[in-house]
């Protein structure tokens, strides 16, 4: 499988959306794949689970995506910093996709997501930097 080695972090405040996006990754061969129902409980599942990347809903109470990315991105922790997101919305236009690069994300996924969808957004990926 081409993303055994991969660890995916899914957060989504719909429980049953979550279990979906967790077999159909798994059908794809992630390694493991983990999950989040907020943006505040997925900034502990970054340091609980050091996933490689991480699929995000936008729309979440009480910290949605852009939330959850801003602090992200915003931490002094540099693996934080470069932590691919891609965020899923069942609005995908340009305001949403500008908007989304702006605060940090590396891409935007419509939703509902399929596997054909999802493997190629497993492809994205950070250059890991090396410590000084």
């Amino acid at each position: 499988m081409p993303f055994g080695s991969l660890s995916v972090l899914v957060v989504e405040d719909e429980s049953f959306t979550r279990m979906v996006l967790a077999k159909m990754l798994a059908g794809l061969g992630v390694k493991a794949v983990h999950q989040a129902a907020d943006g505040a409980a997925a900034l502990a599942a970054v340091d609980a689970h050091e996933p490689d990347l991480i699929l995000c809903d936008v729309e979440m109470q009480p910290m949605d995506g852009f939330g959850f990315v801003r602090a992200l991105r915003a931490s002094p922790d540099s693996r934080r910093r470069t932590l691919p997101v891609v965020f899923m919305s069942s609005r995908v236009d340009g305001d949403r996709e500008a908007a989304a690069l702006a605060s940090g994300a590396d891409a935007v996924l419509a939703k509902p997501a399929t596997p054909a969808s999802l493997r190629d957004v497993l492809g994205i990926r950070r250059p890991v930097v090396p410590f000084a």
